[in-house]
């Protein structure tokens, strides 16, 4: 009696296929994960941007000003962390300023990342935006994510800006 040994191996075209089914399920879920993690980069900010504001707020009721000095507010800063306005230090952290009398805002160097810009109440130099929180767009994963932070502010009517500036006070 001959005994039949069976060959228990995958073929190539089944490894191809099984490749082929990975390589499109990373294609869809990457760049979720990696707009995810742009999005809690940004929540991150806002956070942070909105102490940094209602404390130029505070600053500004104590002594009739704000300031342009981040280490003067009850909020802490890491020092690193700290810029100029509009000179973002990192591809992928949040630099902060409030070197302007009338915003502080966030930015990184990543064109993934949306910007931010909270704007003050009391300050003559913010004019019609005084008191907007912005999330700032322009590339769709931006604007994307500003999305689901606030609406268009539609009054932004510069061709730069619209579409652009998104409110999420």
């Amino acid at each position: 009696m001959k005994k039949t040994v069976k060959n228990r191996a995958f073929t190539l075209i089944e490894l191809l296929v099984v490749v082929l089914i990975i390589g499109i399920l990373a294609a869809i879920a990457v760049p979720q994960y990696q707009k995810a993690v742009y999005k809690s980069r940004a929540v991150e900010a806002v956070s942070l941007l909105k102490a940094l504001a209602n404390a130029e707020e505070v600053y500004y009721l104590a002594n009739g000003e704000y300031t342009g000095d981040i280490t003067e507010l009850d909020v802490l800063v890491p020092e690193e962390l700290q810029t100029t306005w509009g000179n973002p230090l990192f591809d992928d952290k949040y630099s902060y300023t409030c070197a302007r009398k009338s915003e502080c805002s966030a930015g990184t160097k990543n064109g993934n990342l949306p910007g931010f810009q909270f704007n003050f109440i009391h300050s003559e130099d913010a004019g019609v935006d005084a008191g907007k929180h912005y999330c700032i767009g322009g590339s769709d994963i931006r604007n994307s994510i500003c999305r689901s932070m606030g609406k268009v502010d539609e009054s932004r009517t510069e061709s730069w800006a619209v579409g652009k500036y998104f409110i999420i006070n």
